[in-house]
């Protein structure tokens, strides 16, 4: 309104509804899109009249925009709105965003059709389709687009599976938005967790990062949408920092017959006190989190002769056998000839630190186990077997949990972990030995907390709202441990963090390919030449 007041009496908008442009797919909408553009222009019209006293007359309707009724996913953009030369053109949305698992066999065929030239596209979000419809229609063209979108195309295997693509040496973020919840007003609409993303031809503009209130100018804005360079968090079988290798939990595969709940294994050891000394605590993401005790009938090859003619066994692993023998998956079928064991067994005595597969978003902290002994892991969490106590501080920090919600994807809208993703690329400096002694107070601070309120599950205790006092603060103490490790000033916010961890990240690398040891252990041994 300021530069039409500047105008005086030439003040009149040259914007029309014939500037706007667009695609629906549904019928009706398409329909509701042209009368809300009528309505768009009705409203601005009373504006600049109640400004200026004057308006242009919005009778008869003639203009009704340029709103095509088709499938965006397949329609070629150039044939809705042309671009001339020189013609300024912004494109804005908010597409579907639906993952793989839950997309229509139409959805999936416009998956198909759009990435033809992808080797790899089945674990990308739907809403991947117009971020490639998009590149390919602003590339060489005075044109940019922003898109709402859900934040997993930032997280996880879908930035190296999407982003190379797209940020080629033409097109770069030109602003964005970094991850926050989104709803309507709609009845049973959750909400979601949104970015905003975009994406222009390069030039020397200057870059904006938006996240919560604060505009940060970027010199460079990657997939991850952080200020650094623009890399990709590859798959890793080994870990980049002085980290204990991670394991995987254990598969029963057994139909449930080899598990137990609290009072099942108490009656069963009342009755067969014998069979006492073979279970063991279970423990996966859902075990450690809620508090959940569950046991498993642990039984090893030297076990056999005691315990194979007790009348329960007996039916239990004949259960499990034909469970077995059912399945449509070789290893499974092979299983049956040892029923007392595992489907795929895991198990390392000794002491262990457990972390989720699946933890909420709205957690400050990963809530990370730490037991002694005799825990068997489910598939549905991550040991790390007889590991330093240090080692828990690490897991348990703000730096590690940023890391992971920036690298690592979603379940829903909950955190996942990925142990060759998150685990083995998270970036942790070479500490010395009085460091790791200093981080060890901090670690049995914390667990002498959760000890204080024992009587609570790790879903309580790490409630944002609802986290004791005392385990907070023993928590930032914790973080102030770890980020000395990282440098000595504190970090003051997530972002920081995370654009420390990247540098860091892309400087290990850079180190390690330097060494020559990159993904050496993946390599395969080369055949003799016969």
């Amino acid at each position: 309104m300021k530069i039409f007041k500047a105008m005086g009496s030439l003040a009149f908008s040259n914007i029309s509804l014939g500037n706007f442009y667009g695609l629906e797919l549904d019928d009706f909408a398409h329909e509701v899109a042209i009368l809300s553009l009528w309505l768009a222009e009705h409203q601005m019209n009373q504006i600049f009249f109640k400004e200026f006293g004057r308006t242009k007359p919005a009778l008869p309707l003639t203009e009704t925009g340029n709103i095509v009724h088709g499938n965006a996913c397949r329609i070629d953009w150039e044939t809705v709105c042309p671009k001339k030369h020189g013609d300024e053109i912004y494109i804005l949305g908010n597409p579907p965003y639906l993952g793989y698992s839950v997309q229509t066999e139409m959805q999936k065929q416009d998956m198909a059709k759009v990435f033809n030239n992808f080797s790899e596209y089945k674990s990308l979000d739907y809403i991947s389709c117009w971020i490639v419809k998009g590149a390919l229609y602003i590339l060489n063209s005075n044109a940019q687009f922003a898109f709402v979108t859900t934040n997993s195309i930032c997280q996880g295997e879908q930035v190296a599976l999407l982003w190379p693509s797209i940020l080629t040496n033409k097109l770069e973020i030109g602003f964005a938005h970094t991850s926050f919840k989104w709803s309507n007003n709609a009845k049973q609409i959750a909400g979601v967790t949104v970015v905003i993303i975009g994406v222009r031809n390069k030039d020397s503009k200057p870059k904006y990062l938006f996240a919560e209130n604060i505009k940060q100018i970027c010199q460079n804005i990657s997939p991850y949408l952080t200020n650094s360079n623009t890399i990709y968090i590859q798959n890793r079988n080994t870990t980049l920092s002085r980290l204990p290798k991670i394991g995987y939990g254990s598969s029963a595969l057994d139909g449930g017959f080899l598990l137990f709940s609290e009072i099942e294994k108490d009656e069963i050891i009342k009755e067969t006190p014998i069979l006492e000394k073979y279970f063991k605590k279970i423990m996966g993401s859902q075990e450690l989190i809620k508090g959940i005790e569950r046991f498993c009938l642990w039984i090893e090859d030297t076990d056999l002769v005691e315990i194979k003619d007790l009348p329960l066994v007996k039916n239990r692993l004949k259960n499990v056998k034909e469970f077995r023998l059912k399945s449509k998956r070789q290893a499974t079928i092979d299983a049956a000839n040892t029923p007392y064991r595992f489907g795929e067994p895991r198990y390392t005595a000794g002491s262990l630190v457990v972390i989720p597969k699946v933890s909420s978003e709205n957690r400050e902290y990963l809530p990370i186990g730490f037991f002694t002994k005799n825990v068997v892991v489910l598939d549905k969490a991550f040991p790390i077997y007889n590991p330093e106590p240090y080692i828990f501080s690490v897991l348990s920090s703000k730096m590690h949990i940023t890391w992971l919600k920036a690298v690592g994807g979603k379940l829903e809208t909950r955190m996942s972990y990925s142990s060759s993703i998150v685990y083995n690329t998270f970036p942790f400096p070479p500490i010395t030995e009085n460091q790791k002694q200093e981080l060890e107070k901090h670690v049995y601070k914390v667990l002498a907390e959760r000890e204080a309120h024992s009587e609570k599950t790790l879903a309580q205790l790490y409630d944002p709202d609802k986290m004791p006092d005392g385990l907070r603060e023993a928590h930032h103490q914790l973080d102030l441990a770890v980020e000395r490790c990282y440098r000595a000033k504190p970090f003051e916010s997530d972002e920081e963090r995370l654009e420390y961890l990247f540098k860091l990240y892309e400087q290990m690398i850079e180190e390690e390919k330097s060494r020559g040891t990159l993904f050496e252990t993946e390599a395969k041994p080369k055949k003799k030449k016969k």
